[in-house]
């Protein structure tokens, strides 16, 4: 599965909805690798941009931090907006189709959020390249590196979407799992964010996940912090 259809498709299966009706919706539930990060630049009257948002979990998680701030998701997942919807209905959540993020006109936002989701679709350039051009402020995204050439063939890493079941389709619904060489990862980011005033990375040398079918046993789980 590799187009935006079959993308949105897999993270609509059951099990995965099920999956985010709980999890990712509270500070405890925040990685400690986003967290050093995101504590910091929480601020009153912010606006966020959650690129991948799921069910608007974030959202949630924001409320235990500010009394006062806007949030928007996009999601490739229509299932996963409709969700998001009914659990948070003061906010707004787009469904994203073709990498097209029209639904939000001209709008900037302070911080934006891509989180989870770039190693897991081939146009992982594309949408830090459309994240850096909506922040006004803040790019907090993370991505799965290695000391060794990055690997962007699904034949050899690929990721099950078995988490939340295990029955034969959600184990046979997979998804590019990317591994991009950590030399290369900032190159990357330093061109697609060319303004960038500060550039932050912090990171842990972790197994893959279970769900993880790729060549290496280990990954270096980065999260980056770009600045204006």
């Amino acid at each position: 599965m590799t187009d935006d259809s079959k993308i949105g498709e897999a993270w609509s299966l059951p099990g995965v909805l099920g999956y985010f009706d709980t999890e990712r919706s509270s500070t405890a539930q925040v990685y400690a690798s986003e967290w050093i990060f995101l504590k910091d630049r929480l601020k009153e009257g912010m606006s966020v941009l959650d690129v991948g948002c799921a069910q608007g979990g974030f959202a949630a998680m924001l409320a235990e931090n500010l009394k006062d701030f806007s949030y928007t998701g996009l999601d490739v997942s229509s299932d996963m907006i409709t969700r998001a919807r009914v659990r948070f209905p003061r906010h707004s959540f787009h469904h994203v189709v073709g990498g097209d993020w029209g639904a939000l006109g001209a709008a900037r936002f302070d911080q934006v959020l891509v989180l989870g989701i770039l190693h897991l679709h081939f146009g992982w350039r594309d949408t830090i390249a459309q994240a850096w051009a909506r922040t006004k402020s803040c790019l907090i995204l993370d991505l799965r590196e290695i000391d060794g050439p990055t690997v962007e063939d699904q034949s050899r890493s690929y990721f099950k979407m078995d988490f939340g079941a295990s029955d034969d389709r959600h184990a046979a619904t997979t998804l590019p799992y990317v591994l991009v060489n950590a030399a290369e990862a900032l190159a990357t980011i330093r061109a697609l964010c060319p303004d960038a005033a500060r550039i932050s990375h912090y990171g842990y040398l972790h197994p893959v996940s279970s769900s993880a079918v790729t060549p290496v046993g280990q990954a270096m789980a980065n999260v980056w912090c770009i600045e204006r």
